[in-house]
C-alpha cells in the first residue's frame, strides 16, 4: 500500500507517517521505481501500535525504547519493570490531576448555567485550565 493507504487506515495523516520514519520508529519502507513508498501490514500494525502507546500516554522516545526491547526478544527485567512502574506512577498522577480538574470544571460548568448571563468572561475557563499547570502555577485542588 502507499503512504496514503497506510496513513488512512491508521488514523494518522501522511505527515505523521514521514515523521515516524524520520525517528526511526517505523523502518523505512521499500520503493517502487517510481519512488513512491510501499508499505506492508506490518507498517500498519506498527503504526497502529504507536498511536494506541502515545494515546495511552507513552513518550516517542519511551516507545522507540519498547519497540527496541520487543525486537530484541528479551531485555533485562529490571529495565521492563522500571519503565512499567514510572508509567504507572505518570497515570496514577494523571487520573488524580484529571479528577481534580473534573471537580472544578463541573463546579465551574454549574455556576455559569446557573448565572443566567448570556455571556461568560473566556478567562474564567483559562483560569480553569491554568491551575492545572505543573510548572509552578497553582494546582487545581483536590
Amino acid at each position: 500500500m502507499q503512504i496514503g493507504e497506510l496513513a488512512r487506515r491508521a488514523g494518522v495523516n501522511i505527515q505523521t507517517v514521514r515523521f515516524y520514519e524520520r525517528q526511526r520508529l517505523i523502518p523505512q519502507p521499500a520503493r517502487k521505481p517510481s519512488g513512491y513508498r510501499v508499505y506492508g501490514e506490518a507498517d500498519l500494525h506498527r503504526l497502529l501500535f504507536i498511536r494506541q502507546a502515545k494515546e495511552l500516554g507513552f513518550s516517542l522516545e519511551e516507545i522507540r525504547e519498547i519497540l527496541g526491547m520487543r525486537q530484541r526478544g528479551t531485555c533485562p527485567c529490571s529495565r521492563v519493570v522500571s519503565l512499567a512502574q514510572r508509567h504507572l506512577d505518570n497515570i496514577r498522577e494523571t487520573i488524580r490531576n484529571l479528577a481534580g480538574f473534573e471537580k472544578e470544571l463541573s463546579r465551574a460548568v454549574r455556576k455559569w448555567k446557573n448565572s443566567g448571563q448570556p455571556r461568560l468572561a473566556a478567562n474564567e475557563f483559562c483560569t480553569l485550565i491554568e491551575q492545572t499547570m505543573k510548572d509552578g502555577t497553582k494546582k487545581v485542588r483536590q
